[in-house]
């Protein structure tokens, strides 16, 4: 079992890395680092807790002794005199040790009642309170929250460090909603870069890229992040890239060099879900009628800008297809798949803020279809013009055209019900 489960699965190891303590778990010992404490020469210095942990499972339970080892020297008041008597002593910790450099130097004894602590945020936090007074006497500014970033091991999902924002925010389980198997961006410019960037801090356990271009110079001024110049003179291709920087977050992105053509959509039709960031063209065509036909859920995004007079305008697409609500995208021509219609596109304008804008209101149509946001309207067409700043939204909860068909099949089925 990982520690970083650990702390997940008990809520009071989880309380204290949202309160920003460096915790540790270590051949099943929990050790917080950064404890600020004076010394004997009335100095701050800094030690660490180490205690062995009571389990039942993966989870904590109420620690059976209210003893805290310490890495460090006995800690004195600010005037370098040692703490209450009785505090510290040498031969309390019983010879804990979580490896070479973390083996208990003392112990220390402060039992708030009979039953000794309800929890370990308890039995830290109260030990971290007794050496923090007299450190910060001398120093106001030292604390032992530092929100240092909980490694996690490589069976402990996707993330390579704690996801303490969703802890923090309240939204852990609403969060596993996101949780899909498996993902797919086809396109990696300037949208499909920044759908990355969205999705890689989701709990989605297999994201897919597939893009043959090379990561070149006009990218980089239309990508999430600031790629360097060494990067650029590699010649990397595109999702090479984006899936070895995020590595440095999470686990699973893979690279697929390869443009999506009709003898590889079929690599698309196991998806969850499928992100469209593209260009058009005949590829395009094939690969939605094949989600379509396989009723795989995807977003198309599509960014049209135009050098006005007056300034750029121009409109962000965003396309929905979802079973049994895909009829309206060949109906009425949502999605262009005819090369060149959006040539301004490709000139040297710099719309990286509208890539991100697509990307966005796609995740954000993607996490209402999974249930994490709220969703009145529930549409599959969404049009943002600039110049104006109004979305127009399309086949939604209260499009009359949506209405019209929904009552005519209401009226159909009752008919055949009648018949029947």
């Amino acid at each position: 079992m990982s520690g970083s489960r650990l702390v997940r699965n008990s809520p009071d190891l989880a309380r204290l890395v949202d309160e920003g303590y460096t915790v540790r778990i270590i051949n099943g010992y929990l050790v917080v680092d950064d404890i600020p404490y004076v010394d004997a020469d009335m100095s701050v210095q800094w030690g660490s807790f180490l205690c062995p942990l009571d389990l039942v499972g993966d989870q904590t339970v109420k620690p059976s002794s209210h003893v805290m080892g310490f890495v460090g020297t006995s800690p004195c008041n600010k005037d370098g005199q040692p703490l209450a008597d009785g505090f510290a002593n040498p031969g309390l910790h019983s010879g804990w040790s979580a490896g070479s450099e973390l083996t208990a130097s003392l112990g220390f004894s402060q039992k708030p009642r009979p039953d000794g602590y309800w929890d370990y945020h308890e039995k830290v936090t109260t030990y971290a309170a007794i050496l923090l007074g007299p450190a910060q006497a001398l120093d106001p500014t030292v604390t032992p929250r530092k929100f240092k970033p909980l490694e996690t091991d490589e069976d402990d999902g996707v993330f390579v460090y704690l996801d303490t924002f969703s802890s923090r925010a309240g939204i852990t389980a609403r969060n596993q909603v996101l949780a899909l198997k498996k993902v797919v961006i086809v396109g990696l410019g300037g949208t499909g870069g920044y759908l990355l960037d969205l999705l890689a801090k989701t709990p989605i356990l297999d994201i897919h890229l597939y893009d043959n271009d090379v990561f070149g110079t006009h990218n980089a001024f239309r990508a999430p992040g600031a790629a360097s110049l060494t990067q650029l003179q590699v010649g990397m291709k595109k999702v090479d890239y984006y899936a070895t920087t995020y590595a440095a977050m999470r686990r699973r992105v893979h690279p697929h060099p390869v443009n999506v053509t009709r003898e590889n959509v079929g690599d698309l039709l196991d998806a969850d879900f499928v992100f469209l960031a593209m260009d058009s063209g005949p590829a395009k065509q094939t690969i939605i009628e094949a989600l379509v036909a396989a009723q795989v859920r995807f977003v198309d995004t599509g960014v049209g800008v135009s050098d006005d007079p007056g300034g750029i305008a121009g409109q962000i697409r965003i396309t929905t297809s979802t079973p049994g609500r895909s009829d309206h995208i060949a109906r009425d021509r949502l999605i262009s798949t005819v090369a060149g219609n959006d040539a301004e596109y490709d000139t040297n304008l710099q719309v990286a803020e509208l890539n991100m804008a697509a990307a966005l209101f796609a995740v954000l149509r993607f996490k209402k279809l999974m249930g994490f946001y709220a969703d009145e309207e529930d549409e599959r067409h969404s049009v943002f013009r600039l110049d104006t700043n109004e979305m127009f939204n399309r086949y939604g909860t209260s499009d009359p055209a949506r209405v019209e068909a929904a009552v005519e099949e209401r009226d159909t089925a009752g008919k055949e019900d009648e018949a029947a």
